[in-house]
């Protein structure tokens, strides 16, 4: 199922940026056989760089002719889109043409408190899945919005501090994803992914099962999510 709505995804966002590719495209071919997925970019010796996929293997680069102006930050989360080559590339799973890159939002969990809680919102939000990938955890989501693109949204993964925080879990690490939309009205619905960086609580995480995620979610009204780290996709 997962492998399917990434396909179904990448159709959509094709289709959105359809008319910025073609402007960069030479061959149309390249355009209709793009493939997507999602990855990790690292860097090698300041410029060279290759991705880490969501599924544990590495994608190499090497035609990068479409790709311009685009600044290499080590430990981005990113889509890709590209194109399989024939040749393989010693020590990786893939050798591709690059299409295009497009940035993941990618965060640090940051602490609730009664100070905070108020720009940091609790506007409702779906989850339609959440994966640990590495240091990483993905959360692909959906909420309405104005389709205006002055009106922005903010996402975060909060650990709660205030007078309202959970009791602690003897197995779990209790946190909240938590969105605030600024009071943009609720016309159309949109998808994204969000990654979070697992750092500030790796030392907390040893020894527990995994994270129970607590989510204002549209239709449901609240709803608490289990991801077990040990299941890494």
């Amino acid at each position: 199922m997962k492998k399917l709505r990434f396909y179904l995804v990448a159709v959509i966002l094709t289709v959105l940026t359809m008319p910025m590719l073609q402007s960069c495209l030479d061959d149309d071919n390249d355009y209709r056989n793009t493939l997507f997925t999602i990855g990790t970019l690292e860097i090698i010796d300041g410029k060279d760089y290759f991705f880490n996929l969501d599924d544990g293997d590495k994608m190499y680069p090497s035609d990068t002719a479409y790709i311009h102006n685009y600044e290499l930050v080590n430990g981005q989360r990113v889509f890709i889109h590209f194109l399989p080559l024939e040749e393989d590339k010693p020590g990786y799973e893939y050798n591709v043409k690059l299409i295009q890159l497009e940035n993941i939002l990618t965060k640090d969990i940051i602490p609730l408190t009664e100070e905070t809680a108020d720009s940091i919102g609790n506007d409702r939000i779906n989850v339609a899945e959440l994966w640990i990938t590495g240091n990483y955890l993905n959360i692909e989501h959906q909420f309405f919005h104005s389709d205006n693109p002055d009106k922005k949204h903010m996402l975060n993964l909060v650990i709660n501090q205030t007078s309202e925080a959970p009791e602690p879990d003897e197995d779990y690490i209790n946190l909240e994803f938590r969105h605030n939309a600024y009071n943009d009205e609720q016309r159309k619905p949109g998808w994204g992914v969000v990654s979070f960086k697992l750092d500030e609580i790796e030392k907390q995480l040893e020894g527990k099962k995994g994270l129970k995620i607590l989510v204002n979610s549209i239709y449901d009204g609240k709803r608490t999510y289990t991801v077990e780290v040990n299941k890494k996709k």
